[in-house]
């Protein structure tokens, strides 16, 4: 019987510890550090997680990474690397002492191709507007998202 009612304490002193941490123990940055204080924790997922692309729409995609590529980054690429190489030739940018002129030049053409792919994304954001609603939901997200955010001016 003595032992039953030690076990019994041990069970109880070993639940009141367990309930004592999970107050304790919120995981959040409150002050107080109590579940109540804690902010409640919000289950927020993009509708395109789980989304799996059709044919068409990777079709549209990939031909706005041929376009953007050929049309913009390799352009930009080729007259900010010119331009970089002249400067340095003139001697406007001085040459690297360990390295010449290969890093300021690798900068440049990094530099125009982020500013070609820059450039370019509000003409792939037309081609997938205007894809139909029939080849997949990627086009009515898309224009939904363009009207909420450039709704049609007033009409007098």
């Amino acid at each position: 019987m003595f032992a039953k009612k030690k076990s019994a304490e041990k069970d109880k002193k070993a639940a009141e510890k367990v309930k004592e941490e999970e107050k304790e123990n919120c995981n959040c940055y409150a002050d107080s550090r109590t579940k109540k204080a804690c902010p409640p924790v919000r289950n927020v997922t993009h509708p395109l997680r789980y989304y799996e692309f059709t044919q068409e729409e990777m079709k549209a995609l990939e031909e706005c990474d041929k376009e953007s590529f050929y049309q913009r980054c390799l352009p930009f690429s080729t007259i900010f690397a010119t331009v970089t190489y002249a400067a340095i030739r003139y001697g406007t940018l001085k040459k690297n002492i360990h390295f010449g002129a290969v890093p300021k030049l690798m900068f440049a053409v990094f530099l125009g191709y982020v500013c070609g792919r820059i450039s370019y994304l509000s003409h792939c954001d037309e081609k997938l507007r205007q894809l139909p609603d029939k080849t997949g939901k990627l086009g009515a997200l898309m224009r939904q998202y363009h009207a909420e955010k450039f709704p049609p001016p007033p009409k007098k």
